[in-house]
């Protein structure tokens, strides 16, 4: 008997004490969540693939608990070549590409920038049809204190002479899951962690791993995961791993990979502003300058139009 949702919604001790749970009882509680998903809709499942680490071990516990289903991957177009190489090694993989290229998706709706909330707050103060009380909650918080609000430092993108958006995670990447989902019949694991951000740890606090009852089902078997146990999976397992990750290598009672912390889409401004030098866009001008070279070249002159935008926000690149 598979468990529903409302058995998996977790308060904040439950997500803390499930975070911290031994790593044998969190592979084998992950084990659990794959089987309750797989029987409660009959097989009719498929892994998101994205070619990282976290979807790398996810196929690899999903195959171990229900054997082989198919993998999906969505081609962007912003995938770095080493991901390319390494999702084609996979059998069973179904590519899907989205409708807009990433140009269009700048032009129509906007650049991706510092972060999914900052970039949405951005986007519906300067576009959005919001009443008083919100537009000032965002600007400035209300009663209910400040947790809401666009942060000062970033309110002067509020007038930028480009747009800021979201969006672009949405369209170059769920609305082709969604397509899938929808002619197939099928419904996604999904490899995401408790290290990719407050957002997704906060939804996984309030869905836990499957969520069933929704307009996107989907199951997220690695919810609470960290980053330590997706690479002590991979290193005890032995599992092949894209190369742009480097080598993992256990130091101090430590894992660490030595290549690229996240792949992730070659030209995401998200996060940028925290990385420390070389920040990803110093390292593509030294490894792959005709990407570097696209990337900076202005819009109207058949490039994206970075250069611009990282000169107008402050950023070294």
């Amino acid at each position: 008997m598979f468990i529903m949702d409302q058995d998996l919604k977790l308060n904040e001790w439950q997500f803390a004490q499930r975070k911290y749970l031994p790593y044998d009882a969190k592979v084998y509680l992950s084990r659990m969540r794959i089987w309750d998903w797989y029987e409660s809709h009959d097989g009719d499942v498929y892994v998101s693939f994205s070619g990282g680490l976290d979807s790398t071990v996810l196929v690899d516990l999903v195959r171990k608990t229900v054997g082989k289903i198919p993998l999906i991957f969505v081609n962007t177009g912003l995938e770095y070549p080493e991901i390319i190489s390494f999702v084609s090694r996979y059998d069973d993989v179904t590519v899907l590409k989205p409708r807009m290229s990433f140009r269009d998706v700048l032009r129509v709706c906007g650049y991706p920038l510092i972060s999914k909330e900052t970039a949405s707050k951005i986007r519906k103060l300067r576009h959005g049809n919001l009443s008083e009380r919100y537009r000032n909650y965002l600007l400035h918080g209300d009663e209910r204190g400040n947790f809401g609000k666009l942060a000062e430092k970033w309110k002067f993108l509020i007038h930028a002479p480009f747009d800021i958006s979201e969006e672009c995670c949405t369209i170059m990447k769920k609305q082709p899951f969604d397509q899938y989902n929808r002619e197939t019949g099928r419904v996604p694991y999904i490899g995401i962690t408790q290290d990719e951000g407050f957002r997704r740890q906060r939804d996984y606090n309030k869905y836990g791993c499957n969520v069933y009852s929704t307009d996107h089902p989907r199951s997220r078997p690695l919810g609470f995961w960290t980053r330590q146990d997706i690479l002590r999976y991979i290193s005890e397992n032995r599992l092949h791993f894209c190369s742009i990750y480097g080598k993992i290598i256990f130091k101090n009672g430590i894992y660490q990979n030595t290549g690229v912390r996240r792949s992730g889409c070659v030209y995401c401004c998200m996060g940028c502003h925290l990385e420390t030098r070389p920040n990803r866009f110093e390292r593509m001008k030294a490894e792959n300058h005709s990407l570097y070279d696209y990337c900076m070249r202005p819009l109207y002159s058949g490039g994206l139009g970075f250069d611009y935008v990282l000169n107008y926000c402050g950023f070294v690149h």
